[in-house]
């Protein structure tokens, strides 16, 4: 299956030439050498390949140069011609589609993600035989910094569905338009396959790393759960005397006395906080986000839903005890701004932080669908049903969660 998927472009090419001119550029250049001029001559111009390089001229026997550029000329007249026909008769959005299947699988966006996947390929294989930290780290990284050139692949993609999609739904003004028009579909869908396919191996990629990179993290605040509920007793302590410290400033005299005490008691409180928040390791948005589009897509993609049976039940239970303390987090970080005013200036803007597990599922999904027409492709079939039916079972699964409790 690998082989194919790898020779897909080369299929492509080939599918192309049998709807391009039967003489094909490597044949041209052959007909170039062995042919006399008078022959060279009558070869039919809707028989040539479009845009003859130039150079060839140059290349030919300097007795059959005369008849060669005589049949250029022929022949870029000839597909000019052609092009300004179909341009009359279907507009410039079809001739345009029909065009994306001569690059679109050289598209420098298609290139440089080819490239860096292969890389991080070879990261990964590095990473399972060494069992290096630093390589699982470097993969991690890599992937993170794809995301951006993910977005713009499936813009790519979606244009060439919008392509395919357009000369599917164009009805031939004439008989020896139908060709054409049914090839350059055919090939651009082929392409879209092609890209799916890609990203398919991204998909399954970035879901092996960061299911690693969220075991990690789960079970570092495991370790730290203990230690945590230490902390918060120490601190709800020196709260404690802080408040006693503040009645007893308002009765005192000895009022820069009780002032000292309280700003020491501020000081150990600050402290205690900041080194819980350290060690406990805050969980972001960002990575809340990041992990979900990583499960979402590897459930949802076709090429990829039915192939990540195993590793799916794992990342999952650890994203949900992930989302909890996340959510366990921003709770706890505003009872303490809440509770000890000192610790942050704006504190109103901290409470507003609070954010339940059930909703944050609610919002990405709810964003998630508004995004997912701009990266839909035939290729991929990817429905809103499957977001919705995917989203119903994440809730359901969070809440019978039993690590999906508050902290």
């Amino acid at each position: 299956m690998r082989a194919q998927e790898c020779t897909l472009p080369q299929a492509i090419e080939e599918g192309m030439a049998k709807t391009k001119p039967k003489i094909t550029l490597d044949v041209f250049r052959k007909l170039i050498e062995t042919l006399p001029p008078a022959e060279l001559e009558k070869l039919p111009a809707e028989k040539l390949p479009e845009n003859i390089p130039v150079d060839l001229v140059d290349e030919a026997p300097i007795y059959s140069r005369s008849a060669l550029e005589n049949l250029i000329l022929a022949a870029n007249s000839y597909h000019l011609q052609r092009r300004l026909d179909l341009q009359q008769r279907y507009g410039e959005d079809v001739l345009e589609a029909m065009d994306r299947r001569k690059t679109m699988l050289n598209s420098a966006t298609l290139r440089v993600f080819k490239n860096r996947l292969e890389d991080m390929q070879q990261v990964r294989q590095s990473w399972h035989k060494t069992r290096n930290k630093d390589k699982r780290e470097l993969l991690i990284n890599s992937i993170k910094n794809m995301q951006g050139q993910v977005l713009d692949v499936r813009a790519e993609n979606a244009q060439l569905t919008h392509a395919v999609r357009l000369l599917k739904e164009t009805r031939p003004v004439l008989k020896e338009d139908t060709e054409i028009l049914e090839s350059s579909a055919s090939d651009l869908q082929k392409g879209c396959q092609y890209i799916e396919r890609r990203l398919a191996e991204f998909f399954l990629l970035r879901l092996e790393a960061l299911n690693a990179e969220m075991q990690q993290r789960y079970k570092e605040i495991l370790s730290f759960e203990e230690e945590s509920a230490i902390l918060d007793q120490e601190i709800e302590s020196l709260r404690s005397k802080l408040e006693r410290s503040q009645t007893v400033w308002k009765r005192t005299l000895q009022r820069s006395k009780a002032n000292h005490e309280m700003e020491e008691l501020q000081a150990l409180i600050s402290t205690l906080v900041a080194e819980r928040q350290t060690k406990e390791g805050a969980i972001s948005e960002n990575d809340l986000t990041l992990w979900l589009d990583t499960i979402v897509d590897a459930s949802v993609h076709p090429f990829t839903r039915d192939r990540v049976n195993n590793v799916m039940g794992i990342a999952r239970r650890a994203l949900f005890y992930l989302l909890s303390k996340y959510c366990a987090q921003q709770e706890t970080s505003a009872m303490q701004i809440a509770r000890n005013p000192f610790l942050q200036i704006d504190a109103k803007q901290a409470i507003k932080y609070m954010l339940m597990s059930e909703q944050f599922i609610l919002d990405y999904f709810s964003k998630r669908k508004s995004k997912n027409a701009a990266w839909i492709s035939d290729a991929a079939q990817i429905k809103m049903d499957d977001l919705e039916r995917l989203e119903k079972d994440i809730l359901v699964e969070l809440k019978r969660s039993s690590k999906f409790q508050r902290l």
